[in-house]
Order: structure tokens, then sequence, then C-alpha cells
């Protein structure tokens, strides 16, 4: 069966109230004509369906391609505007021909007043849609307009079949705002969507289902979402801030803007920050804290893939049947009574993530890397958040940024000394020939002459008997670490690591990175996550000394059952590897358990 013409002309019906013949008429308008009559004609209005019609009339929005605005945009509207008088709803009272208000301008085209017997008929009652959402060109990657004659034009079935539809989608509606025209370049789908969903992917099977899979499934044993840690209460209330953003932006047919917050969330709030600090968590199964933590990621993760089913409609149904076993599309888009936001966690909780960017900075800028603890972090806050909060968040960087203690401190005096550097052009022109004298005494002035010009006070400097106020361009302020602490700053934040190793540090250290080592040996190796095995560790004296020092925590982080620890020399190891831990070579071996 085919419905197109001519096939569909081939087709008779004996009508069922007469002796006739029922055929296709066979002239055709213009398929825009058709495509314009949509709205009324599948009501058969306004022959019959008044009271549907008027429930479904006009419609929210249609999308139109800028190219097609002729088509579509112009053919509904001439046709509601043809219709006139048979789209208004029965009852309101008409004025007689020739008395009708002039029209005025509404969503750029002129629509009628109807004012009669004190009914007042809503404005803008010939328009068949209320919003037009207007897609603009995909251009080559180069910026040009596709076309066969240049040979740019991409085959839409083999980008699909190598990136996959979610991720095309994905892109077409996250690349870039809809009404402007977008370049097409499968190397950013791979780097965008792609990438993205990759982590949501990850996030679900690699995280969730696999640790899940152990034994937990939603039940009255689950903590209530206000008795979990901080850490789930924090997500859960950017779930409820996400999902409003998302349902508004969709309401203004910000798709763009809808897409964009809902990646950057999953990125960086859920993949980043969540599922990272709390990964430990979903080791085990049984305890209250990671019941809450399995509760809580299944909540993200059911609105997460409701949220991103107008984007990546397979995905999203995949990860909601899973959890749910239902699919995502026929389940409401937002919650009903999404939990209330809590701003005040929000707000500290960010605090803590700027300051944790700040100290792995200061780290960097040290040479120690994270996995080498460090004995204190000095942290002064540059925001509102209140402090009782960011106590109760310090454990969240500790964990982080692997330091033993945290301080925070009231300002940053103690932790930095201010200097000034001059500006010559800007000092010139009230010096003249005194700049030089002038820059000196500006690179003279003291940290808390320079502190009070920073909040606005003014400061005025005398030279060779003139006097004059500086200026911002006058100077600019730098700060510098005063004493061992190694500082990073953003604006009036600040976070200082105390650099100093000791012996207990260096051991712990190397524990850390003889860790890091076996995880990814095991890896390697093809064991479960789950899996017990018998190490064998062999390597100089310094590493005897952390193994002896963290046996315990070396065995609990590896599933380690027996660790057997000698020297490389004279102990006879099965097959294995060696590792370089920061100067420590070291021989590996493991077998499993069985």
């Amino acid at each position: 069966f085919d419905p197109h013409k001519p096939h569909i002309d081939g087709y008779t019906w004996a009508c069922s109230e007469c002796d006739g013949t029922m055929r296709r008429v066979s002239e055709v308008i213009d398929t825009w004509f058709d495509s314009g009559s949509m709205p009324f004609a599948q009501w058969h209005y306004p022959f019959e369906n008044r009271e549907e019609f008027a429930r479904q009339y006009p419609g929210d929005f249609i999308a139109e391609g800028v190219d097609q605005t002729r088509g579509w945009f112009y053919s509904l509207l001439a046709i509601a505007t043809g219709l006139g008088d048979a789209l208004h709803p029965e009852g309101v009272h008409r004025k007689p021909s020739g008395e009708r208000a002039p029209p005025r301008e509404v969503n750029a085209y002129a629509v009628d007043d109807h004012k009669s017997g004190g009914h007042f008929l809503p404005t803008g009652v010939a328009e068949p849609y209320r919003a037009v959402v207007v897609n603009d060109l995909v251009l080559d990657a180069n910026g040009q307009k596709m076309s066969k004659t240049r040979g740019n034009t991409v085959d839409p079935w083999k980008v699909i079949e190598r990136h996959g539809a979610d991720a095309v989608r994905l892109f077409l509606v996250a690349s870039s705002q809809i009404w402007v025209p977008r370049r097409f370049d499968e190397q950013v789908i791979r780097e965008t969507a792609g990438r993205f969903l990759v982590t949501l992917k990850n996030i679900y099977s690699g995280i969730f289902a696999q640790y899940a899979n152990f034994g937990w499934e939603p039940s009255a044993a689950d903590p209530a979402p206000a008795e979990r840690p901080l850490l789930d209460r924090w997500i859960l209330s950017r779930l409820s801030a996400v999902e409003a953003e998302v349902d508004a932006e969709l309401q203004r047919f910000d798709a763009t803007a809808a897409s964009r917050a809902l990646m950057e969330f999953v990125t960086e709030d859920v993949a980043n920050w969540y599922v990272r600090l709390s990964r430990a968590r979903f080791y085990d199964v049984d305890g209250a804290d990671n019941r809450a933590a399995f509760a809580t990621l299944h909540e993200v993760l059911a609105v997460v893939s409701r949220l991103l089913a107008p984007f990546a409609p397979f995905v999203s149904d995949w990860i909601h049947r899973s959890l749910t076993g239902t699919s995502v599309h026929l389940a409401d888009f937002a919650r009903a009574a999404a939990p209330a936001r809590d701003t005040s966690l929000e707000a500290a909780m960010s605090e803590v993530r700027a300051l944790s960017t700040l100290g792995r900075a200061a780290r960097e800028e040290a040479g120690i890397k994270v996995r080498q603890p460090l004995s204190r972090l000095v942290c002064v806050s540059g925001g509102s958040a209140p402090q009782a909060l960011l106590d109760q968040l310090v454990p969240l960087l500790v964990t982080e940024l692997n330091i033993k203690a945290v301080e925070f401190l009231g300002s940053a005096d103690s932790l930095v000394s201010l200097e000034a550097k001059a500006n010559f052009r800007a000092l010139g022109k009230k010096w003249g020939k005194e700049t030089p004298q002038a820059a000196k005494a500006v690179q003279g002035l003291h940290s808390a002459t320079l502190l009070a010009f920073e909040r606005g006070e003014p400061v005025h400097l005398t030279v060779g008997g003139h006097s004059h106020a500086l200026d911002a361009d006058d100077l600019t302020v730098v700060r510098k670490a005063s004493g061992s602490l190694v500082v990073s700053q953003d604006g009036m934040r600040f976070a200082a690591i105390d650099p100093t190793l000791t012996d207990d540090l260096k051991r712990e250290g190397l524990a850390r990175e003889l860790v890091s080592r076996v995880q990814r040996f095991r890896k390697e190796s093809g064991l479960n996550v789950s899996d017990r095995i018998t190490l064998w560790v062999a390597g100089p004296p310094a590493l005897h000394d952390a193994v002896d020092a963290h046996r315990g925590w070396i065995c609990d982080e590896t599933l380690t059952v027996q660790l057997h620890l000698g020297d490389a020399s004279d102990v006879k190891f099965p097959p294995g590897t060696s590792a370089d831990l920061d100067g420590v070579l070291v021989s590996l071996a493991l077998q499993k358990v069985s």
C-alpha cells in the first residue's frame, strides 16, 4: 500500500450510503495548502467537533525552518484568516458587517477585535499558533551552506550510524541557539554530545547498576531525604533547581538553554562532584549511608532521564526502564511535588567547590600530587555561605584535597602581603618628569594602605611637592604569599596549603600511590570489582615502611586477603608488573582468590 499519488488514485471504495463508488479527488491543491489546513481538517472543522476544536485551538507552537516560512508558516495563517468568522466560538454576538473596530497588530500581523453585547472575543482567534520556533540552516564545518554542487553535503544516516541518533539529536539542539545557523562538525558531536552521553552511561552502568546489583533496591529501609548526609541533600536540592530551570526554558521554547543546563548538571554536579565524592559509599549496600547514596542516585538518574527524554529519547528510555520498569515517554516530564531547594546548602557547597579548585591550584603550584597527603589547608571564604554549614562540609574538602585539617580565617592578612605595581603611563599624566619618583613611592606603599585603596578609600601621594589622588589605572595590586604556605586566590577567596612533608605524610603518600597502581593492575587483569586477591609487593625500604604503616588500609582498598612483602631480588613472583611510584621502583603481582 502506497498512500502517495499516483498510486492512491487506483483505490476505490463502495459507498455505504448509496450505490456509488468513492474515489480520491484527482485534483490536488499545493501541498502547503494541505499542511496549512491541518489544525482544522484534523477535526473536520467547522462542520463538526466544534467543542473538541475549541479545546485544542490554537496550537501552542509550530516549528518551522527559516527557508520554509513561505510554506507552512504563512499557509496556516492565510487559511485561518480565510476561514474568518467560522473560527469564532458559538454564542458570541458579532457586530453587523462594517462595524468592526480597526485591526490591531498582534504578533506581527493584523487580527480583528470583536466586541458586542458585553462579550469580548479574545484577541487573535484567527491565529493558528501561539508561537513559532524557527530553526536556521545547518552549515558545513567551515560555515558554508551545504549543497551538492559544492560537494559538502552530509549523509545523515551514515552520521547516525557512526554516532547514534541520540548524540546527533542532542548535538543539534545544544550546539547553538535554534534560530541561528549552526556548523555541522562530526568531531564536535564526539566531543560534546558524545562525551556527555558516555559520562551519563558510566554513571548508570559503571557506578549505580554495577554496585546496586549486589543487593540494593528501593525500599522503606532507605533513609528519608532529610536524614541523609549533606552531600545527598545538596544534589537533591540541585536536582530540583535544574528540573525547574529545564522546564521553564522549554516553556519559553529555548531548547538549547534547557539541554545545556541539564548537561552541565550531569557533568559537573553529578559526575565530577557527587559521584566522585560518594564512590566509596557504593561499595556496600547494607549500611544506612550506603542505602542513602543508592536512593539518592536512583532519584537523580530517574529525574534526569525524564528531563533528557526530549533531547535523547533512546538512552533516556533505556535508563528509565532499567530504573523504574516503565517507559520514560509515558512518565510525567517534571515531578508534581519536587522537594524544596535548600539554597543555603547550595551556596555553602558552591563555596566548598570553589575552595577545592583553589586548593588544587595551590597543589599544582607547589608541584605536589593530590595523592600525597598534606597537613593543613587554610581558607578565606569569599562568599556569603553560613560558616556553620561550611564547617559541616569540611570533611568533603579533607577528602577532595587529601588534607589532614582545614582552618578558616576571617581575612587573608596573615596569608599574603600586598605589593603595588606602578603604571608609568597613567602616573606620567599626573607627575610628568617626576614619574620615576612617583612610581617608586607607589611601589613602597604598605599593605594596609593598599587594602584601603582596594576598599575604595582615597589614597593621596605627594611627590616633588605635588599631591594627587591615586586612581585604579595608576597601579595594580599584587598579592604574594607570606610565610611558607602556598596560596591560591580568586577575588577575595583564598586557599593556602602547607607544603611541608613529614615522614609520616610521605609514607601515607607512597601507600596511596601503591593502592592506585594495584587498582589499575586489577582492572588490567580483568578482575571484577568484588574479586578478592593475594598480593605480592617488593621494593626498597621506603616501600616496606609505607606498607608496614598502612597494611590494613591497603588490603581494605584493594580487597587483598593476603599481602606478601619482600625484596624483588629474593622473592619468587607470579607474572606481574613493575611500576615507578614517584621515584620508588616496585614490583607487583596478584592472583584471584578462588
